[in-house]
């Protein structure tokens, strides 16, 4: 336990080391540019005050987080229906191995553009680019993790007739866990990316939106506040939500195993 306490510790001042070192090199270089190219520490932090004083970080943060959480949801649900029947039908698994080498090829750019030629401007845009981008990383460890559940134990349960319900909480359940969770924790910072960038091309409001207009107004103080803030969301996301989750399924997958 002390053994763990302290590599703890180490990490966190290696990190923290980390940290310092790249506001330095930030500080240094704001020092030998023009703010116009590289906004400073200081300024970056006022234009972040003026935006918390002014209620503009709370509205598009608030507008930004529903569109994303949306477009997740849509495509994790899609995906996990699609891949639970491609783990157990192998005709639809070889159906849908076009259609995500399609998705996984095209640039998300691409995406973007071309949902804004569907549906124009504003809060679709993203909603349906995050759902579309989500959907391979669902499917796929959807479909891998119901292969990888042993059959035998399907089939003991279909011979000593267990409830749906039964199976679905003691065998399904379990070998899917980790895979959907795995699945989570690499789409939850793509889909805050994609839909910052759908936004910034697409859309009328949000994050993505006010930091397309810092950089046309030339407001380079407030597209570093931006990105600082679309940084510090995928962090939270990390810290608050993946890691949590990470442990309650750990624990569970060892208790089943």
């Amino acid at each position: 336990m002390k053994v763990s306490t302290t590599k703890n510790k180490q990490n966190y001042i290696i990190q923290s080391c980390s940290i310092l070192f790249l506001l330095c090199v930030w500080f240094f270089l704001s020092l030998h540019f023009p703010s116009i190219l590289i906004a400073s520490p200081m300024e970056t932090l006022l234009a972040l005050k003026g935006m918390v004083e002014s209620g503009e970080l709370q509205n598009q943060l608030v507008l930004s987080a529903t569109r994303m959480m949306i477009g997740f949801m849509i495509g994790m649900s899609i995906a996990i229906i699609f891949g639970l029947l491609a783990g157990r039908f192998s005709v639809v698994y070889e159906a849908f191995r076009p259609i995500i080498s399609l998705i996984l090829g095209i640039p998300p750019i691409i995406i973007v553009v071309l949902t804004m030629v569907w549906f124009g401007t504003g809060a679709l845009v993203p909603i349906v680019v995050i759902a579309v981008l989500v959907f391979p990383t669902f499917f796929l460890n959807t479909a891998e993790g119901w292969r990888n559940i042993d059959q035998q134990l399907l089939e003991m349960a279909t011979v000593y007739n267990s409830s749906p319900f039964h199976t679905l909480k003691n065998i399904i359940l379990p070998g899917l866990t980790v895979p959907i969770f795995t699945a989570i924790s690499l789409a939850v910072g793509a889909a805050v990316r994609v839909g910052i960038m759908a936004e910034l091309l697409g859309s009328d409001s949000g994050i993505g939106f006010s930091l397309a207009l810092a950089r046309i107004n030339i407001d380079t103080a407030k597209v570093f506040a931006w990105t600082i803030v679309s940084i510090l969301i995928i962090i939270a996301i990390d810290h608050l939500v993946i890691s949590p989750m990470k442990k309650v399924v750990l624990k569970w997958d060892i208790k089943e195993g």
